[in-house]
């Protein structure tokens, strides 16, 4: 007999936590996903009358990795935790396999196997403890069968996945995992809006670079599943680090310390993700000490695992009432945007401020509102932490700066945007009149075409820093 490797992996994380548009449920999906591999998951297994034996390896952004040597562990936690998780997680898609190491299935082999089954499992649709009757009403929000429980909440009977996220949006699994004293964070999106330029949120996803590969090159040596839990336990102290150095920018910039309720909240934070939705003003000065204090934390603490890390952000700028799961949706597709063009090598970010009442993909957006009909583009990101050569975070700040003066081109570069969409030699001659006015000053921005469309969205949520 040898060695037995759980493991659970949550699908559709963001889908699951941003179906609905109330930032309590959000909030209470988001501490549901991470109970699920954190505290909930650790209370099972050290439950004295499961007798359960093991290491954790993995525990955080939706994915458990739990070894074992003795086989009853094993099936205790692959049949009672599953049967768990479906009373207590309603709604959340997950898959579950245990493979055997023994001395003819090495460790890299046993990790194979047990991501090919959890693949093989995402097609295998799971259990559901709460049975539509022909006659039981219909929730008037999502058209799901309504639970018995009543909720005051919304003076309506939920049902049991709305439920389970507002028993759970009181939870503090991730407010405790920040550790950072005296924070607390609001509960309705008009708590984060207040205070900000009309009313605009940011929605924050960010993700480290290169991760696969150096799962890979870890795979590679000796004691593989040892070294691959001190790299994520590394990689995690690296991002939460990273994350309290955001909110002590954030609390510099709002010069609010000690005990106070910061414009923003986190969703997901694990590993090396972060998602958060922010005060629209305050989204480019945490995601920029962000970046930097990742890249400090993953050369210092990954020293031993083949040393710094870099990240790719996504920032979607949206209203309080805009559809929030559009929102996630084209805060990943920013990120991937920002990983592809910078080859996954460099720490960047890329930001749009989102207008329309749907959106498809990022794709659609570079054409309906990115493109002219000369085919001129307004892209100009991303912006890099570091990369020589490149367009900066800093620089773009700088210029931002410049352009809050009383005599900046703003109007004009605005006025320069409308008419290059419809009429490109109207363009030209307003084009014209903004170098021989503004020229002189502000030469280097002028002649940044692409960047307008930025430089507005930055200008007009009121951004700090």
């Amino acid at each position: 007999m040898g060695n037995y490797l759980y493991g659970l992996t949550v699908q559709g994380i963001q889908s699951y936590i941003f179906e609905t548009n109330k930032l309590r449920e959000i909030v209470g999906g988001s501490e549901i996903v991470e109970q699920i591999c954190t505290t909930w998951f650790k209370a099972f297994v050290e439950d004295k009358d499961k007798n359960i034996k093991g290491n954790f390896y993995q525990k955080a952004a939706g994915n458990i990795r739990f070894e074992t040597k003795d086989e009853n562990s094993a099936k205790t936690i692959y049949n009672e935790y599953h049967k768990f998780l479906l009373e207590n997680s309603p709604g959340v898609p997950f898959s579950q396999a245990v493979v055997e190491i023994n001395e003819n299935v090495t460790e890299n082999q046993a990790i194979d196997e047990l991501d090919a089954k959890l693949r093989a499992q995402r097609n295998q649709p799971l259990y559901a403890f709460d049975l539509g009757l022909m006659a039981r009403g219909k929730n008037r929000r999502t058209g799901n069968p309504e639970f018995t429980e009543y909720n005051n909440d919304d003076a309506e009977y939920p049902d049991i996945i709305t439920y389970a996220k507002q028993k759970n949006k009181g939870a503090t699994a991730l407010q405790d995992k920040t550790k950072i004293e005296g924070i607390t964070y609001p509960t309705e999106f008009s708590e984060i809006a207040k205070g900000s330029t009309k009313s605009w949120l940011a929605l924050i996803h960010i993700d480290g670079n290169g991760m696969g590969n150096r799962i890979n090159d870890i795979r590679k040596g000796k004691g593989i599943l040892e070294t691959l839990k001190g790299f994520s336990e590394n990689v995690e102290k690296s991002t939460i680090a990273a994350y309290q150095k955001g909110v002590d920018i954030i609390q510099d910039i709002l010069k609010q310390k000690g005990n106070v309720t910061l414009p923003m909240r986190p969703i997901v934070l694990g590993g090396d993700d972060v998602t958060l939705i922010i005060r629209g003003d305050l989204a480019m000065a945490f995601t920029y000490a962000y970046l930097e204090e990742f890249e400090k934390q993953t050369e210092e603490n990954l020293k031993d695992y083949g040393g710094k890390l870099t990240a790719a952000a996504g920032i979607a700028f949206v209203k309080e009432k805009f559809p929030f799961h559009y929102s996630a949706h084209i805060a990943e597709e920013l990120t991937s945007f920002a990983k592809n063009k910078s080859e996954r090598k460099h720490s960047c970010l890329h930001f749009h401020m989102v207008q329309d009442s749907f959106v498809d993909s990022y794709k659609d957006i570079i054409i309906k509102d990115l493109t002219t009909k000369d085919n001129f583009m307004f892209i100009n990101g991303p912006y890099y932490l570091n990369k020589p050569k490149a367009q900066s975070i800093s620089g773009l700040l700088s210029d931002i700066e410049k352009l809050k003066s009383e005599d900046a081109p703003t109007n004009a570069m605005r006025e320069w945007v409308d008419v290059k969409f419809n009429n490109s030699f109207m363009a030209d001659t307003i084009m014209g009149r903004i170098k021989r006015k503004y020229g002189e000053k502000y030469q280097d921005i002028i002649k940044n075409t692409k960047a307008y469309i930025d430089y507005h969205t930055l200008l007009s949520v009121g951004i700090k820093y």
